[in-house]
């Protein structure tokens, strides 16, 4: 039976209790296919003593000795380096002892990934499943919008070659090092990294030139993870009075952990312009924001957020907090659009929930709003509040003209067409001819 080792620093935690993103959705519906496939599946994950249970390996790292697996989500900049490297040399210790025949090793990210040029040196084959392209992520969160400055990873990643050649990296702090070495490591050394859409894997490629990865890198978008239910809308009214929203106003949502790249005060900023643009319009939209904050700088955005809606004067915005399981499912089917303004967004999985769902969607154009929304169930909206609030107000019109029947249904037939078991047969087919010793892409 073959062997295969699923690497998370958040594979302890589950999205039904905490706000860890696509990452963590995307294992927790894999791992079960893995099984069913008869692999032996082990899952490596951190804490605080070492253990198993069942298929889940426990492996110590001193930033959880003295706290439970979800303090990751609140550690600053500099304790998150630390548990990271931490974390990497647990997974250094534990594949030293294990044979590397008919295993495969995947992970299920970059920055918080196992070594990946030791492991494949040591002889094992590797998968790794593309959430954020960590060198793209970094210029966009940290440079290029705050800052307006229009650098992009591949820049960044050239900048720090630059240094490498002169010896300046050395003086760069440890989360430098979970950047761009760790994910040039993984561009260079991984069998298949797994991308959910063809401008991440050209992201990849841009950065980390000469490696070889463009080549060696596997598409396979994600689809529907979960079981939407586009019938729910049935319940409308009842959804919306359980989190207190009023169910005769047009209603956006938006649904993520709350951190400052999913920007969600363009929705808000968006809003205040309709507002003087057309009061009436603004009395019958209400946005509800579905959310917890996590990661760094989470905490300080959920309060830069309320005191944005709070400016409001005739839109309505909700506050809901984390929803997962039904109460989800049924707050997206009571939707009348989503919105997602992030900045970075690899593939979206909230977006294919709501078009799942039924829901038509509003978003910028990153990566995940162009591996899935069309005209015929969306609008892409640059990111500036005149253009967010111009597709709103197209939403409001097609709700009132009933052109958003049309699209509620061309967006159901979207996810019907994409469950992520396609995902899952592709990738259980990639790990199954690395652990033969076959090459990850099937011959044509």
């Amino acid at each position: 039976m073959p062997r295969i080792y699923l690497c998370s620093a958040t594979g302890a935690l589950t999205t039904d209790a905490a706000p860890v993103g696509g990452g963590v959705a995307v294992l927790e519906a894999l791992t079960p296919q893995l099984t069913n496939a008869d692999f032996d599946v082990t899952l490596l994950t951190p804490g605080a003593t070492e253990g198993r249970d069942g298929i889940r390996q426990q492996l110590p790292v001193p930033t959880l000795s003295q706290a439970e697996p979800d303090r990751i989500l609140q550690l600053n900049a500099r304790d998150y380096a630390r548990f990271a490297l931490e974390w990497e040399a647990a997974l250094a210790d534990y594949f030293r002892d294990i044979d590397p025949s008919d295993a495969v090793v995947l992970a299920n990210d970059t920055s918080e990934g196992p070594p990946f040029a030791q492991l494949h040196e040591n002889g094992f084959r590797q998968i790794a499943l593309l959430h954020v392209i960590v060198s793209e992520f970094f210029s966009r969160r940290y440079i290029s919008q705050p800052t307006g400055i229009p650098l992009r990873g591949h820049h960044l990643s050239a900048l720090w070659r630059w240094a490498e050649q002169r010896g300046l990296a050395n003086r760069a702090p440890n989360i430098a090092r979970l950047v761009w070495p760790k994910e040039r490591a993984l561009a260079q050394f991984v069998d298949a990294p797994i991308a959910p859409s063809a401008p991440l894997a050209r992201s990849l490629a841009d950065c980390y030139p000469g490696t070889g990865v463009a080549r060696r890198t596997q598409i396979v978008p994600w689809g529907v993870i979960g079981e939407p239910d586009p019938t729910l809308r049935t319940q409308r009214r009842e959804s919306l009075h359980e989190v207190g929203a009023d169910p005769n106003r047009f209603t956006l949502l938006t649904l993520s952990r709350l951190s400052p790249e999913k920007r969600i005060e363009l929705v808000i900023e968006a809003l205040r312009l309709i507002e003087r643009q057309s009061p009436s319009t603004a009395e019958r939209i209400q946005l509800i924001i579905a959310g917890a904050p996590a990661y760094m700088g989470g905490a300080a955005y959920l309060r830069r957020l309320r005191r944005a809606a709070s400016r409001l004067k005739r839109a309505e915005v909700q506050f809901v907090g984390y929803v997962s399981g039904e109460p989800k499912w049924r707050l997206f089917a009571a939707a009348d659009a989503f919105c997602s303004p992030s900045y970075y967004e690899a593939y979206g999985l909230t977006i294919a929930q709501a078009l799942a769902s039924g829901v038509p969607v509003i978003a910028t154009p990153h990566d995940g709003a162009r591996a899935t929304v069309d005209q015929r169930h969306g609008w892409i909206a640059q990111a500036t509040p005149r253009a967010f609030a111009a597709s709103i107000r197209r939403a409001v019109h097609a709700d009132e003209t009933r052109e958003i029947l049309q699209r509620r249904e061309a967006a159901a037939r979207w996810g019907r067409d994409r469950p992520f078991d396609l995902a899952a047969n592709r990738l259980i087919g990639i790990a199954r001819r690395l652990a033969t010793g076959e090459p990850a892409e099937e011959a044509l």
